[in-house]
């Protein structure tokens, strides 16, 4: 089984630059389940419900979220009622939403977890690791195989919770960096992991924003409101091989498209 899973989304032009390849990318490499990273969609303000509908005909089969998801508020409802839509699970039982689901893909069931670190992100959540164990033991023998996004700033973190679940759920991906790194790989047990998928929006900027507003504000201290960048559009992301026999991920390619 392959399952591809996408940087975050940093604009509505990434996700027509998605609605435009997605479907392409995916026949072509045989992709049986893709997980998008769609927390800034809407640019710094979350993901509305129309960009995530586009998303989801547009070849995602899951999204997940991160400390950007719940600041539109349009978006609640949307939360509350979809299978496919996820929010950092620590964002406790009181948050709009669901940090974690169970769909399916070529005849097996799939957990998607969604969690947030702690370390230099705001706003700072309950430990990560309380709620993905609670959602492993409430799942348990509901799901084949388990999907992890940890939406995080800290690389030593992500890796902690990829080692830590090393064995456990089969892929381990970071996102929220916006900067694909080099360490695709299996881990000891199997799991698939990399620290940070990278991102899908304009590519001539800073992290998908206009480098010029970028550079003010870290010049001036000055609060100029930010810009989205200009440029073609990129998509990162990584396509995980699972052998369905064993559980464990063979190999682990990093892709742009």
């Amino acid at each position: 089984m392959k399952i591809l899973a996408i940087g975050d989304v940093t604009s509505p032009a990434g996700v027509e630059h998605l609605k435009r390849n997605l479907w392409k990318f995916r026949e072509k490499n045989k992709i049986d389940f893709c997980v998008v990273n769609g927390e800034n969609a809407s640019f710094i303000t979350g993901i509305s419900p129309e960009l995530a509908e586009v998303l989801l005909r547009s070849g995602a089969d899951c999204i997940t979220g991160g400390n950007h998801t719940l600041r539109n508020k349009r978006a609640y409802t949307f939360l509350d009622d979809s299978r496919e839509i996820l929010r950092p699970i620590n964002f406790g039982d009181g948050a709009p939403g669901k940090g974690y689901t169970i769909l399916d893909a070529c005849g097996y069931r799939i957990l998607v977890i969604n969690a947030m670190g702690r370390v230099h992100i705001d706003p700072i959540l309950d430990s990560p690791f309380t709620y993905i164990d609670r959602a492993l033991s409430e799942a348990e023998g509901q799901y084949d195989f388990a999907v992890l996004d940890i939406h995080a700033e800290a690389t030593g973190e992500k890796m902690a919770v990829g080692y830590a679940y090393d064995g456990r759920i089969n892929i381990v991906f970071g996102t929220h960096t916006h900067v694909q790194t080099a360490d695709a790989r299996s881990l000891p047990k199997g799991t698939g992991y990399i620290t940070d998928l990278g991102m899908c929006g304009e590519s001539d900027g800073i992290l998908g924003m206009d480098s010029e507003t970028v550079v003010m504000r870290m010049r001036s201290n000055l609060p100029y409101s930010f810009k989205a960048s200009s440029g073609p559009c990129i998509a990162n992301g990584a396509i995980f091989t699972l052998d369905t026999s064993s559980g464990k991920v063979t190999n682990v390619e990093t892709v742009s498209f």
